[in-house]
């Protein structure tokens, strides 16, 4: 289904439907999708429409974020992980998990490094929010949310730490896997992971607007709260995402 539709509607709906966040390059919605894509799954496109009431979200699915996709009447799946698998299950090919058993104990681990919690995606995220935590502490609902994602104030004093060491960690598996003549961050083939990195990695470096059209306002404030960051993004990187997007990913990115 190419047009958006509200949850009230993909409630009366069977199939795959995916929830996901509108207007903003969020890698776990981007992630999700990517996944459907590639493997050619078809899926009603939902998001909170104007017309759906409050709580919407939480009644259907039991849970307040996004990516969740639901198929036919088996329960939502709102984890990376456990989205990823139900892509694969549907379409077994081509595959983003490996069939060999260290490779793909490889890459759920990298999986979590990059979409879990206190992951890459989770520490970027924590970096933007932290100013709040001070300008805005007395209210105790904007409180609320940044601990969800802050894992208390632990999570906010690693973030950067953990920033530097995931950058670090794929440049290093990138620079192996082309020593031994690959161009994935695992095996031979295209991954799941490969499909994350790119999708992560607009919150450090977004894509120009050709290929990702961000709102003017969107695109500063990311620019602004990665530039601390930009320093640590190796060049290989990048060069890694813009590959995967120029041959696997659908441009212009729809937010």
């Amino acid at each position: 289904m190419d047009r958006w539709i509200g949850i009230r509607t993909a409630r009366g709906l069977s199939g795959l439907r995916l929830v996901l966040l509108r207007g903003f390059p969020s890698p776990w919605s981007q992630a999700a999708r990517a996944c459907f894509e590639i493997k050619n799954i078809d899926f009603a496109k939902v998001h909170v429409a104007a017309e759906d009431p409050p709580g919407a979200l939480l009644e259907w699915t039991g849970q307040r974020s996004f990516p969740v996709a639901i198929f036919d009447s088996e329960r939502p799946r709102s984890g990376w992980a456990e989205i990823l698998l139900l892509a694969e299950r549907l379409a077994p090919e081509p595959r983003l998990i490996p069939i060999d058993g260290f490779d793909r104990s490889l890459l759920f681990g990298l999986g979590h490094e990059m979409l879990g919690e206190m992951g890459l995606a989770w520490c970027r995220r924590l970096v933007g929010l932290q100013p709040l935590l001070g300008s805005r502490a007395d209210d105790p609902e904007l409180v609320d949310y940044l601990y969800k994602y802050g894992s208390a104030a632990e999570g906010f004093a690693l973030a950067s730490t953990r920033i530097t060491t995931v950058l670090h960690l794929l440049a290093e598996r990138l620079r192996r896997q082309r020593a031994r003549g690959s161009e994935f961050l695992i095996g031979e083939t295209l991954s799941a992971v490969d499909l994350y990195w790119a999708v992560v990695s607009n919150l450090l470096s977004p894509l120009p607007d050709e290929i990702l059209p961000l709102a003017r306002n969107i695109r500063a404030t990311l620019t602004e709260e990665a530039e601390p960051l930009i320093d640590r993004l190796d060049p290989i990187l990048i060069e890694h995402r813009d590959g995967i997007f120029r041959r696997y990913l659908r441009t212009p990115v729809e937010l």
